[in-house]
């Protein structure tokens, strides 16, 4: 029998033992971020049934909900700030240490008081909107996961650009609506630099001593730069034809799943 045989019955070699559980971590990390992102919209389900959608015989329980409802965005953002702090402060002492638990309830707790406020203050106006994007942070946290880092940025912009037609659709061009659109575009140019500056360091971001490979060599930066395009332009196309407001949902989600089949057959 050769050195490197392996006999029946005995153990896998270390390096595939060891790739096994690298990619069970990743699975395991995976799972939290959606079990939180389950549990998010289950508590917003509920909120949009006994408070939204409240019959006559719970009024009661939709007085007290308007009461607690008040309290979501200061405890959301406070235990927001707590949770990731404490995170950063346990991974910097301890870089081998995953965070993920706490950045993730971290997180949970943000969506849960920005939909708690936007509930309490829109009602039904909001609703379809905030149950419609907890599931799809986890499906973002998905294609983090499983897909490469560029289809999880342009994920980002694209989710901004469906956002965004709906923030007109409702509110038409409003403020609101210029804000967001300032926003996304800021977003957008915020992330063509840092994507820039991979590139130019083959995917790898350092500081001072450290150094985190965010982007593999092979990185598609021109799919995050079309996206970039596309989102802006979808968001601005309705200023000029307020049909593009409906039109505008069904190119990027067009344009989205042209990604998905193309980080698809990249992975093949």
């Amino acid at each position: 029998m050769k050195k490197h045989d392996v006999k029946p019955g005995r153990t896998k070699p270390p390096e595939v033992r060891t790739r096994e559980q690298v990619e069970n971590e990743t699975f395991n990390r995976m799972l939290l971020w959606l079990a939180v992102a389950a549990v998010v919209e289950v508590i917003m389900v509920l909120i949009n049934r006994f408070y939204i959608n409240a019959r006559v015989s719970e009024l009661e329980a939709k007085i007290a909900l308007y009461y607690v409802l008040a309290a979501f965005p200061f405890v959301g953002a406070a235990l927001f700030v707590i949770l990731l702090a404490l995170g950063i402060r346990r991974w910097k002492s301890d870089p081998s240490w995953k965070p993920t638990l706490l950045v993730a309830m971290a997180f949970g707790f943000l969506c849960m008081g920005i939909g708690g406020f936007l509930l309490r203050n829109y009602e039904a106006t909001a609703a379809p909107m905030v149950l419609a994007v907890v599931p799809g942070l986890g499906v973002l946290m998905m294609v983090f996961y499983l897909y490469q880092k560029e289809f999880f940025a342009c994920g980002i912009l694209g989710g901004l650009g469906l956002l965004g037609l709906w923030v007109y659709r409702t509110f038409s061009s409003g403020t609101l609506y210029y804000a967001f659109f300032a926003f996304t575009v800021i977003v957008a140019v915020v992330g063509a630099l840092l994507a820039w500056k991979l590139k130019q360091a083959d995917g790898v971001w350092k500081r001072g001593e450290r150094s985190w490979t965010l982007l593999q060599p092979d990185a598609a930066y021109p799919t995050y730069y079309l996206t970039a395009v596309v989102a802006i332009v979808v968001l601005l196309l309705p200023l000029a034809v307020s049909a593009m407001g409906y039109y505008g949902v069904w190119v990027l989600a067009a344009w989205l799943f042209i990604l998905a089949v193309y980080f698809t057959a990249k992975l093949m």
